[in-house]
């Protein structure tokens, strides 16, 4: 009995260790899975790309901060690694928002991994099916869309601050004002216009303008990394040399002895051609990158 009571006494404080380290490790998952709301009470935002870095910015406001993945204009998305830091950045996030449609795929799977954070893929917000367009960026209400799902998520993170992410919402939406304007200009001059383009990066911008996108074999192939068949090639000079193309739209971010020899082909029978770019560049805004790239079309055309 003697043997019996020390081993109790000794298995009694063994057991409420035990049960220590179970409270703690218990109390530590429910502080990883409350650590969206409660690090500081900011939210954590990491985007894919800067485009909706900047998005989240306004939104969020001082009530969380944002990192984005790819802030230089020189990166191609399809072509990132990501690396450790990259992952350790989308595990300590409470809302990521990823660009999807295959896009970003590297992005996607990351935000995939962190089941705890709110997501947000724009392909989805669009019922992106497979073989459309996958540069949502370009699409005249994407940030509407964005800026909505955010103030979502955002208020499922803090509630109380939910009239606060609507003001900032409305106040960034206010600021493309001028950007809208200058694509509804574009869109009725290119009206019932027949265009080439080197790649389908700035096709989504045209969508409602009631423009024709002729040749596509030659920009799908381009997409895809590969080089344009003859007969692609010949269709392109072909509808240039009927006199049918108003403009042509070159990615400068991809090129090509082939498309360089396109573009040399059209300037030469005085047809116009405007530069766009994937993604947005160094120091400008989002709308102001956009409105650019539309009164360069609006130029041409007048």
């Amino acid at each position: 009995m003697r043997t019996q009571r020390n081993s109790w006494a000794l298995l009694i404080p063994a057991m409420i260790v035990l049960i220590l380290i179970g409270v703690v490790i218990v109390k530590g998952l429910q502080s990883s899975t409350n650590m969206h709301a409660t690090h500081g009470n900011r939210i954590k935002i990491v985007t894919s790309l800067n485009t909706y870095g900047e998005m989240a910015k306004a939104v969020v406001g001082n009530k969380g901060s944002v990192t984005s993945v790819l802030t230089k204009a020189t990166i191609d998305p399809h072509d990132f690694e990501p690396t450790a830091t990259t992952a350790r950045l989308y595990q300590q996030a409470d809302v990521i928002i990823s660009n999807g449609g295959g896009y970003d795929a590297w992005s996607t799977k990351l935000a995939q991994a962190n089941e705890q954070a709110q997501a947000i893929n724009v392909g989805q917000l669009y019922a992106y099916q497979d073989g459309e367009n996958e540069h949502f960026w370009y699409k005249a209400d994407v940030t509407k869309r964005v800026t909505q799902a955010l103030v979502k998520k955002l208020t499922q993170a803090q509630p109380t601050a939910q009239a606060y992410f609507e003001r900032n919402a409305q106040a960034y939406l206010n600021k493309q004002n001028h950007l809208n304007k200058e694509r509804a200009k574009v869109g009725k001059l290119l009206a019932g216009k027949t265009i080439l383009v080197t790649e389908p990066v700035f096709n989504n911008a045209l969508a409602n303008d009631n423009v024709t996108i002729a040749d596509q074999a030659f920009s799908m192939a381009v997409e895809e990394g590969e080089t344009p068949t003859p007969t692609a090639v010949r269709a392109w000079q072909r509808l240039i040399d009927q006199g049918k193309v108003a403009l042509v739209i070159e990615n400068k971010q991809t090129t090509s002895q082939t498309v360089d020899a396109a573009l040399r082909y059209a300037k030469k029978r005085g047809v116009p051609v405007v530069s766009v770019t994937e993604t947005k560049p160094d120091g400008l805004s989002f709308a102001a990158w956009q409105t650019n790239q539309f009164k360069a079309i609006e130029k041409v055309l007048k």
